[in-house]
């Protein structure tokens, strides 16, 4: 098993940033705003970056612009930060292309979600798609990406986790975005001290840090990573208390977020905001008008996550 351990015995939580892809004003992918996303999350110490995924807006991506964008991160990250790609697809062929690309390029890692179109609906046919896949990147460790709204694969990951361990060499773990905490319990069981289980979902962030999670990849962390960082530095010194105030405080910016064009397009305006501005979203995603965009930087001021160490 080729390794991809960001946890520790300690109660720290590595917190690594599912990167928004950079749009130019026509929609072309912005490749020169990737230097400024990665010193942004170094500035507040994102552990790595994990490109294309559902925040990346892969699937809006050709397999020619996921490339390049994998391969700029890696060019931009050169050993200060780690990259992970997503090359989830529904197709398998064009799923192996972009991980043995990601593997050429020097990624540290590879991930996938289920087929979405032609679904799996076996355990075994799942783990099957996805050692095909990661077989393409022998050297690389491969994340199952488990996310159901998105996929409409609603088979248990932990039940995932328990034979792809033993059916993919490189298997490394799992990302877990779904809001099923018995799940997510039983996948970091299972996983002991062999795989990483990333948390996917930041307003579970807390409760699972409590359950023994010490890893978790999330888009919020684009705009927001400075203040999980203080909640899990609270949660660590046991200031729960405090640490409980800044998780609600980031499930009300979440929630403010996700009401201008749904959660990714509010995020990205969020980004805007508060740092590296990535442009808007590609169709079918309907990014907020500037209007939009005075209303959520009111309300998110009034909760006063602007002008505060985020």
């Amino acid at each position: 098993m080729t390794g991809l351990r960001y946890s520790t015995d300690g109660p720290d939580m590595a917190l690594l940033t599912a990167v928004f892809t950079p749009f130019t004003e026509t929609g072309e992918v912005a490749l020169d705003a990737v230097p400024k996303q990665a010193d942004a999350l170094l500035a507040w110490g994102s552990a790595a970056a994990y490109v294309g995924g559902t925040a990346g807006e892969g699937a809006s991506l050709s397999t020619a612009e996921r490339m390049a964008l994998a391969e700029r991160w890696c060019e931009v990250a050169d050993g200060r930060l780690d990259v992970i790609v997503h090359v989830g697809h529904a197709s398998l062929t064009e799923a192996r292309r972009l991980a043995a690309h990601a593997e050429s390029v020097g990624a540290r890692a590879i991930s996938s979600v289920a087929p979405y179109f032609h679904r799996p609906d076996t355990v075994a046919a799942l783990v099957d798609a996805c050692a095909v896949i990661a077989d393409a990147a022998p050297s690389l460790p491969f994340t199952y990406y488990h996310i159901p709204s998105m996929t409409g694969v609603g088979l248990r990951a932990s039940d995932v986790l328990v034979v792809a361990r033993e059916k993919i060499p490189t298997f490394a773990g799992v990302k877990f975005a779904h809001n099923d905490m018995v799940d997510l319990q039983r996948c970091l069981h299972l996983a002991g001290t062999d795989h990483e289980v990333f948390v996917g979902v930041a307003k579970l962030v807390l409760a699972a840090w409590q359950w023994g999670a010490r890893a978790a990849i999330g888009s919020v962390y684009n705009f927001a990573g400075p203040l999980f960082r203080r909640l899990l530095d609270h949660a660590a010194r046991g200031e729960l208390e405090q640490a409980r105030a800044d998780q609600q405080l980031a499930q009300q910016v979440i929630d403010a977020a996700s009401r201008y064009g749904g959660e990714l397009a509010g995020f990205k305006a969020l980004g805007a905001l508060t740092g590296v501005d990535c442009g808007g979203c590609r169709p079918p995603l309907v990014s907020p008008g500037p209007e939009q965009l005075a209303v959520l930087r009111a309300e998110v001021t009034q909760l006063g996550f602007l002008g505060e160490d985020r």
